[in-house]
């Protein structure tokens, strides 16, 4: 039990949850809304839609409850015979990690691209906040 540190857990949870709703949606925003035709949107949300469903799978023993009422939303979209389609999210086992489908060199690009944007918006909202005191100033 005390390797049981749900603490731990929180911080990367919400991380995780910080890179998909501020980079995967917003990066592909026109993709999912059709623009580039109607197979990119149907692949990157359903691409969306696995991401979410295996994380609710993955939340379910720490978060229960909430697991529970997303599980219950998301199970909507499943077609009868899928085999991730229960009563409850808890009757259902906890996907196995594909170590394979990870690629270092894609996560290193797109750190370094986060890096440089993040970079970048802090350096647009210190200059806006410093047009804004010089404009302040000039008008007093």
């Amino acid at each position: 039990m005390k390797a049981y540190r749900l603490y731990t857990v929180v911080p990367r949870l919400l991380h995780f949850l910080d890179q998909l709703t501020n980079w995967y949606v917003r990066l592909n925003r026109d993709r999912m809304r059709g623009t580039m035709g109607e197979e990119e949107a149907a692949t990157s949300l359903q691409t969306l839609f696995d991401v979410l469903l295996t994380t609710v799978l993955c939340m379910a023993p720490l978060t229960p409850f909430m697991s529970e009422l997303l599980y219950r939303n998301l199970k909507r979209a499943l077609p009868e015979s899928h085999p991730l389609l229960a009563e409850s999210v808890h009757f259902l086992t906890i996907p196995e990690a594909a170590e394979d489908a990870l690629d270092s060199t894609i996560e290193r690009q797109m750190g370094r691209m986060q890096t440089g944007e993040t970079s970048e918006s802090r350096c647009e909202k210190q200059a806006t906040k410093s047009l804004r005191l010089l404009s302040a100033a000039a008008q007093s």
